[in-house]
C-alpha cells in the first residue's frame, strides 16, 4: 500500500487533497557512516591457585625470570666446645651465652692419654742379681735405671717410659748390643679429665651471633678448643 501525505489546499475552500508521495520534493538526509569500534577486552585476572587446605600456592617461576631468594630458615642447634685442660677455662663462655639467655654447662670427662712405651728388664730371682745388672747398665752410660717390681711381684729393671720412637729403638739397640735379650715393652697410659662446654636452646639470628663470637674467643684464647655443632638430647 502507498504511503500518503495530507497538505491543504485553498482551492478547495480548505478541502483537503490528496499528494502522492512521489509528488514531494525529495529530501537530502546526509548519512555519516558509523565508524569500527575497537572492543577494548579488560585484562582476566586469574586467581591464585589454591590447594585442599586453602592455603595459596606460590605462583610457576620460568627460566629467565627474576627469582626471589629466600634463606632458609635457621633450626634451634646445639653447640660444644672444647676440650679444655682446665674447669675454670671454660667459665667466661659460660657468661657470654648466658648474656644471650642460652643454656651453658660445663661437662668433664676422663679420657687415657698415650705417654709411650715402658722398656723393663725381666727374669730376676733376686733383688741383688737385679742390682748387679743396674751397676752394669751404668757402667755402660745408660742411666735412669731402677730396680721395682710390677703389679704380679715380678722383679724388674724399669729403663723408663719413650714417647718418641727413635728413641725407643735406640734403647733397644742398646740393650741387644750388650748382650740384654731380656726385655719387654708396654705400652702405658696416663687417665685424665677433659673439660666441655655445652650449649643449648637457642636459635635464629642469635645463634649466629653467638656462634660468631665464640669462635673467635676460642681462635684468640683456646686455639686447641673447637666449637662444633651437635644433637640435641
Amino acid at each position: 500500500m502507498s504511503e500518503e501525505v495530507l497538505t491543504p489546499s485553498a482551492d478547495e475552500g480548505g478541502a483537503a487533497t490528496l499528494t502522492l508521495v512521489s509528488e514531494v520534493p525529495s529530501m537530502v538526509i546526509d548519512v555519516i557512516p558509523a565508524q569500527p569500534v575497537a572492543l577494548v577486552e579488560p585484562p582476566m585476572v586469574v586467581p591464585d591457585p589454591v590447594d585442599l587446605t586453602g592455603a595459596a600456592i606460590p605462583p610457576v617461576t620460568h627460566a629467565g625470570v627474576d627469582e626471589e631468594v629466600v634463606a632458609p630458615a635457621l633450626v634451634a642447634l646445639c653447640y660444644k666446645a672444647g676440650p679444655f685442660k682446665l674447669r675454670v677455662q671454660p667459665q667466661e663462655l659460660v657468661v657470654m651465652a648466658e648474656q644471650y639467655g642460652f643454656d651453658a654447662a660445663v661437662t668433664a670427662r676422663e679420657v687415657e692419654s698415650l705417654l709411650g712405651e715402658w722398656i723393663y728388664l725381666t727374669e730376676y730371682a733376686s733383688v741383688k742379681s737385679a742390682r748387679d745388672d743396674v751397676i752394669a747398665l751404668k757402667a755402660q752410660g745408660i742411666v735412669d735405671v731402677a730396680v721395682t717390681r710390677l703389679e704380679d711381684g715380678q722383679l724388674i729393671i724399669s729403663l723408663g717410659i719413650f714417647g718418641q720412637k727413635e728413641t725407643r729403638k735406640r734403647r733397644l739397640r742398646e740393650l741387644r748390643a750388650l748382650g740384654y735379650v731380656n726385655y719387654q715393652t708396654q705400652e702405658r697410659y696416663r687417665k685424665k679429665e677433659e673439660f666441655w662446654l655445652v650449649l643449648s636452646g637457642f636459635e635464629g639470628e642469635r645463634q649466629r651471633i653467638l656462634a660468631d663470637e665464640l669462635g673467635v674467643v676460642l681462635a684468640d684464647r683456646f686455639p686447641v678448643a673447637r666449637l662444633t655443632p651437635v644433637s640435641c638430647s
